[in-house]
């Protein structure tokens, strides 16, 4: 257990006022509280939850704990008869359980040790329970090591509970004043997490697909071959002697980066793929996956080694590690869903492909990007790419629905739940999307209630219709989206840490259109589209239309240069309008002077609106050097094109000269 304490007198007091001589290993915890801006002086905040929402935390925390009531009431019953305060905090750092706390009623009442509390470090700072959220691990946090003042009275020993998929569920706690501090607590404290993530562990094992863990690992040592279970979320919980000898494997627990390579993330992906590649010191192995699962999801994989018929690529070995695992060439994976999603940018590309691989599975995927982005159409593509793609796909706004519009809207509503509601009620989205897919985009949007509702639905795919009590069933595979930072929101407690891991099974980034470098292609595409479905004017009726027509459209330089050089705030969805906006202007000026309406429409820089939000995210930044490129290139072409005269060039692009030459200035290559 990580132990933090003050190593000389007056230590916070030098760090308060700035002396940058400080140095300890609390000091960092410390930087990241006044990071967060947590006032250190002055008395505990009154930062807490609502008497509901505490309840609906509390039954979260303490129901997946049912069976391991034993271990917490013997750690609350041992800790108040010193009159010590044992302490169950949520995901979040909020305080749900409380009991004991005789020695020091005041200081607990002074401090805010009471339920409902916020302890995370984003409230409190420097604390063992918020410590220990943060870095996943078992954490003391002893008198004046404490980011607040008012808690340097106190002694406190925390240590987090994992669910079996590495999920962070609680964080068990002992506090007491620091004369009464006994290293001896912090081991009473970290065995009782143990022991709960154990029963955990072995409660999930009762709902898989392969028995109870003993069987299991029977079943393994009794293989000829080298053979191997490893957990989620990465450790190698049994091996049989011949995987010990090949892999001279250490005695104990075993990380899989110290076996593969690769962190566990990557292997339950590459398992996805059938057998792959494993090279030790000694000889290539193929390594065949079995994975074990439960409520759907990869718990651990039972991993056998048959020596290889031949040799094949391998990647490079993690650092330290005695062997490396590498996936064979990977399957092809259809990317006909995916044709509606341009993509010449790498990261575009390798977003497709992730997508792809990830859409037969189930598990929920978070598409992380800025509005505008073409999230939802990711959103369809995954769903036609699965195994739902003849079902329902369904989707809903978050951040269009405020109060408790969105859960009746997504969970629906029963009969007379409220005033003005359907007689019949309603079945809600989640019934419209049974066993076809649910986006969520907007999710960061979502009330503290509907999160809760939505977590426990993910856990079990029941939930019950606003004002009704019977439970329903939904076989639903979801998708969320959102452009804002997920984990800050977590960190600072606007969104529930359980559900963020339980929404994000895997996410796909996709980049700004202003970080795309095929911003011109893609501005090519659209405009291909927009001809191919646009009308165009009757030449005999005035205000009447005809069929859209095969007319094409260009980007004339200074266009190019625009579409370049603007910064994008509004992303492809502003692309489009902008496209749209000067189509239609060169179209109109081309049909007011009788031009032949075979010929190319050229959008010039002229037609396109003038932005009335100035500046965006390039405005202050340095262009990437791929952004100076494409400028380079474009504007050498126009010089060609003028025979090297620059101000016809410049009146070519629809610049200044001085730009043209900045244009010109050759980026650079680091």
């Amino acid at each position: 257990m990580l132990r933090l304490i003050e190593e000389r007198d007056g230590l916070w007091e030098l760090f308060q006022e700035g002396d940058p001589s400080v140095e300890a290993p609390v000091v960092p915890r410390w930087e990241r509280a006044a990071r967060l801006g947590v006032r250190a002086d002055g008395p505990a905040p009154p930062e807490g939850v609502a008497a509901d929402d505490l309840v609906v935390r509390r039954d979260a925390s303490l129901d997946a704990f049912a069976d391991g009531r034993t271990i917490l009431d013997g750690l609350s019953n041992d800790a108040a008869s010193r009159g010590l305060l044992a302490l169950v905090a949520d995901a979040h750092g909020v305080i749900v359980r409380s009991t004991g706390g005789d020695a020091f009623p005041r200081e607990v009442a002074r401090t805010r040790l009471v339920e409902g509390a916020r302890w995370d470090e984003a409230a409190r700072g420097t604390n063992a329970i918020g410590t220990a959220l943060v870095e996943r691990q078992p954490i003391a946090v002893v008198g004046r090591a404490h980011w607040e003042h008012v808690n340097h009275g106190l002694f406190c020993y925390a240590a987090p509970v994992l669910d079996p998929f590495g999920d962070l569920l609680a964080v068990l706690d002992v506090t007491g004043p620091v004369e009464l501090d006994e290293r001896a607590i912090g081991v009473a404290v970290r065995g009782a997490a143990a022991s709960l993530e154990e029963i955990l562990r072995a409660r999930a094992y009762c709902r898989t697909n392969a028995g109870s863990l003993p069987l299991l690992s029977r079943m393994i040592d009794r293989c000829s071959g080298p053979s191997l279970l490893v957990e989620a979320p990465g450790t190698v919980r049994t091996r049989n002697a011949a995987a010990a000898a090949e892999l001279e494997l250490p005695a104990g627990a075993t990380s899989v980066e110290h076996v593969f390579g690769m962190p566990w993330d990557e292997l339950a992906l590459a398992a996805r793929s059938g057998p792959a590649s494993f090279e030790t010191r000694r000889r290539r192995y193929t390594v065949e996956f079995e994975p074990v699962l439960a409520d759907g999801r990869v718990l651990a994989l039972a991993c056998f080694l048959s020596p290889a018929p031949r040799p094949r690529a391998s990647l490079a070995p993690a650092a330290g590690s005695r062997a490396a695992l590498a996936t064979p060439a990977r399957a092809h994976v259809s990317l006909s869903a995916f044709e509606e999603v341009f993509a010449h940018d790498p990261a575009v590309i390798r977003a497709k492909h992730v997508a792809a691989s990830l859409a037969p599975s189930d598990v929920p995927i978070l598409l992380l990007a800025e509005t505008g982005t073409g999230k939802e159409l990711f959103a369809h593509a995954i769903h036609r790419a699965s195994a739902r793609a003849a079902q329902p796909f369904v989707a809903i706004n978050c951040g269009a629905l405020v109060g408790g519009l969105l859960e009746t809207e997504l969970f629906g509503y029963g009969a007379g739940a409220f005033t003005g509601a359907q007689p019949r009620g309603s079945e809600g989205k989640l019934a419209a999307a049974h066993r076809g897919t649910l986006f969520l985009d907007e999710l960061a949007e979502m009330s503290p209630q509907a999160q809760a509702m939505l977590l426990r639905f993910l856990e079990d795919g029941s939930y019950h219709r606003v004002g009704e009590s019977t439970p329903r069933h939904a076989d639903v595979r979801v998708l969320a989206a959102t452009c804002r930072d997920l984990p800050a929101l977590v960190q600072s407690g606007a969104f529930r840490q359980d559900l963020f891991y339980r929404i994000n099974g895997g996410n796909i980034r996709l980049p700004a259109l202003a970080e795309r470098t095929d911003r011109l292609a893609l501005a090519r595409q659209l405009l291909e589209r927009l001809t191919a479905g646009s009308p165009r004017p009757s030449a005999g009726a005035p205000g009447v239309t005809r069929p859209p027509s095969k007319r094409r459209a260009c980007l004339a330089p200074s266009a190019e240069a625009w579409v370049l050089d603007h910064p994008w705030p509004g992303n492809v969805r502003e692309l489009k309008t902008a496209l749209a906006h000067a189509l239609a202007l060169a179209t109109a000026g081309r049909a007011a002077t009788g031009s032949n309406a075979a010929d190319v429409v050229e959008l010039e820089r002229a037609h396109f609106p003038e932005p009335l939000i100035v500046g965006g995210r390039a405005a202050h930044a340095e262009a990437p050097s791929s952004r100076k490129r494409a400028l380079q290139t474009l504007a050498e072409e126009a010089v060609s094109r003028a025979g090297g005269n620059m101000s016809e060039a410049a009146r070519a692009l629809g610049v200044a000269r001085s730009t043209l030459y900045r244009m010109l200035a050759r980026p650079s290559r680091s």
